[in-house]
């Protein structure tokens, strides 16, 4: 499996250090993994990991969205960078969970349309990389399914 992940976080806060802490998870399961992240601190940390490639530092999800190579799967870890996500699955055919941070989505019609298209929400207080791998793995199988349909 071949997981692609966006955190377009400016600081490395707490929830930094949870998704650095998934990606050693992930990491440690053998899966690969290719990261864009905006903190230029963050990808320096990142790409110390065996199986992790680090692209550029982005700074929006439309970068994001161009500079994403195909993988299996890509895990959006923040609402905002939905957006990438979205343009992902309707051009490129890559299935997106999502990080869900506890707020409703809201009337924004983008937002919505975000959330209707994950093909897996995470919740944000999820720390099992088992778990993650598990949506993972459902997401692919599901997408697959509805192509395998249309």
């Amino acid at each position: 499996m071949y997981i692609g992940h966006i955190n377009l976080a400016k600081s490395c806060n707490g929830a930094g250090e949870f998704f650095v802490n998934l990606v050693e998870a992930l990491q440690q399961g053998r899966v690969r993994q290719h990261v864009l992240v905006r903190s230029v601190a963050l990808a320096k940390r990142l790409d110390l990991m065996d199986n992790v490639t680090v692209g550029p530092v982005v700074r929006s999800a439309v970068m994001a969205y161009c500079l994403m190579p195909h993988v299996d799967v890509v895990h959006i870890h923040d609402p905002s960078e939905g957006q990438s996500g979205l343009l992902l699955t309707l051009t490129r055919s890559i299935p997106f969970v999502l990080t869900h941070h506890g707020e409703l989505p809201g009337r924004n019609p983008l937002t919505q349309a975000v959330y209707k298209r994950a093909s897996g929400i995470i919740y944000q207080s999820d720390a099992d990389a088992a778990k993650h791998l598990r949506i993972y793995q459902h997401a692919i199988q599901s997408w697959r399914t509805a192509t395998e349909l249309s």
